[in-house]
């Protein structure tokens, strides 16, 4: 007679086959009123600098930055050249002088019809040839850069151009309280750890000044990042209050008797950057080659054209998620939805849409409002911004990756979608999104996507096992005698039947004793 035990089981392999659509479109100073002024200096104000943020970069660092090079001058002229995409440098490979203007605060200036200001990096377009997989850098004359945006769109061969446009960090916190955090109640972390707590096998890359890399509460989860301004690994860091506070949302560690909590005990770490779109594309892309399946970027941008090309990147080559905060502020923000950008809008402690710039960007919502996390020399504050309801988001994301390696970006935002509280009208709004997330109920949506056995009969000398299926990935079956130190066997052959949600599988020649059964499932190899 055969003791049949039910084990499901699921394989740690990233799936890095996955098919998005990228929708190319571009929001920021399209206004038909846009002008550009002359070149001028930016205030730590202008550029919402956080005030404990310490003069950064180095005022020695150099032109030159070891494995990029600055692109040759492109001359208005040759704008409509048909060989201009050969003076492209694509971004990981350029040097823009992105770091040297921000280190001396020179800027571009683009003054827009609504009276507000954008300040970019000077000389520097962002262009995306079809074709082509990468987003680019041209070099065009000074003072000609919104000249050169123009005629570039309108070449067939582009698909899109913009500014190299600086943006802000999303609010920065209060003076220091203790106090406890609410927001593990209203979206039920309590019953998603009841599942795990998450694992090391998933990264979060917090794209920002590097936070507190020894934070007695990060410390456990936090590996070395990368400097994209200067294009050398982060080690450490003493940190900003504005990192460290998005790092604990995401990632502090678990039950491990000191300060709070993050959503997912998984594996974080720093990407230093200034602030303009060409270094978070590059930190994106760096992540997505270097293990990082989720990446939190807590500033504004969340509707630009290149930071969408990043997020199809890094889904499609890593099978992860590119995270976003909303803006902080009032009124209606009508700029596109970026379908592999996920921007999240903030609530407080009732389920109140709280501070936030609504409009079609908005993907979900998450509690940002008063929150109680990290900051620097190994404190804890309140806090308030969506720039802190996006690595909570991105802290669930990570922790359902963790759960199943083999969901891809699109189950993981289907579950989200179909879990997430209704706060406004059943389905999507523009105040939040597609609902505030229930971490409680993803999570129990995630475990069912588990290959868990079902049923399991012994009939005329064969086990039979059922399991639930999702089409698209590599199911195997495996045998034990014990569970002490077991020796798992692979059954050839196995698999019988499937349909939409359920496998059917045999062990033809099960042996005599205790058996015990455990069912894998695998994503397919990347491309």
């Amino acid at each position: 007679m055969v003791d049949a035990r039910l084990c499901g089981h699921r394989m740690l392999k990233l799936c890095r086959h996955v098919v998005l659509t990228l929708a190319a479109g571009l929001f920021l100073a399209t206004e038909t009123g846009a002008a550009q002024l002359p070149y001028g200096p930016a205030s730590d104000e202008d550029l919402g600098l956080p005030p404990d943020l310490a003069p950064s970069p180095p005022r020695d660092l150099p032109r030159d930055i070891p494995g990029r090079r600055i692109p040759e001058l492109t001359v208005f002229s040759e704008l409509t050249s048909a060989a201009l995409a050969d003076k492209a440098v694509p971004l990981p490979q350029a040097n823009t002088l992105a770091h040297l203007n921000y280190q001396n605060r020179r800027m571009g200036r683009l003054a827009l019809s609504s009276g507000a200001v954008c300040f970019f990096n000077p000389e520097t377009i962002l262009v995306k040839f079809r074709g082509r997989p990468l987003v680019s850098a041209l070099r065009v004359e000074p003072m000609r850069e919104w000249e050169a945006v123009e005629v570039l769109r309108r070449r067939a061969d582009v698909e899109f151009a913009e500014l190299d446009t600086f943006e802000r960090r999303q609010f920065w916190p209060n003076d220091p309280l203790i106090g406890n955090q609410w927001h593990h109640q209203v979206i039920g972390s309590a019953q998603a750890w009841n599942y795990g707590l998450g694992t090391t096998n998933v990264s979060i890359a917090i794209v920002d000044t590097p936070f507190q890399m020894n934070h007695p509460d990060l410390a456990g989860n936090t590996v070395s990042g990368w400097d994209v301004v200067s294009n050398r690994a982060v080690t450490s860091s003493a940190g900003i209050v504005h990192s460290t506070l998005c790092a604990g949302m995401a990632a502090a560690v678990i039950n491990n008797g000191v300060g709070g909590a993050g959503a997912a005990n998984c594996r974080i770490l720093p990407i230093n950057i200034n602030g303009a779109i060409s270094e978070m594309y590059n930190a994106t892309l760096w992540a997505a080659t270097n293990g990082v399946r989720v990446v939190n970027i807590s500033w504004s941008g969340a509707t630009n054209v290149t930071l969408e090309a990043a997020g199809y990147f890094l889904a499609t080559n890593a099978g992860g998620i590119l995270v976003m905060s909303a803006i902080d502020g009032s009124g209606l923000l009508d700029g596109p939805n970026q379908p592999d950008v996920y921007c999240i809008s903030m609530t407080d402690a009732a389920d109140n849409f709280q501070g936030t710039m609504f409009g079609p960007y908005i993907d979900f919502a998450a509690p940002g409002y008063n929150i109680y996390s990290t900051t620097t020399n190994g404190g804890y504050a309140y806090a308030t911004g969506c720039s802190f309801a996006a690595p909570l988001f991105a802290g669930v994301v990570a922790w359902m990756f963790s759960i199943n390696p083999t969901l891809q970006p699109s189950d993981v935002i289907s579950i989200l979608q179909t879990t997430a509280a209704n706060l406004g009208q059943p389905g999507w709004n523009e105040y939040y999104g597609w609902g505030r997330v229930d971490f409680g109920a993803a999570a129990a949506a995630t475990v069912a996507t588990l290959p868990n056995i079902a049923t399991i009969t012994w009939t005329n000398n064969q086990v039979w096992l059922s399991a639930n299926y999702r089409p698209g990935l590599n199911y195997s079956l495996w045998r034990a005698t014990t569970l002490t130190a077991p020796v798992w066997v692979q059954i050839s052959g196995a698999v019988q039947a499937t349909n939409a949600s359920q496998i059917i599988m045999a062990d033809p020649s099960p042996g005599a004793g205790s058996s015990f059964y455990r069912v894998e499932a695998s994503s397919p190899q990347s491309r």
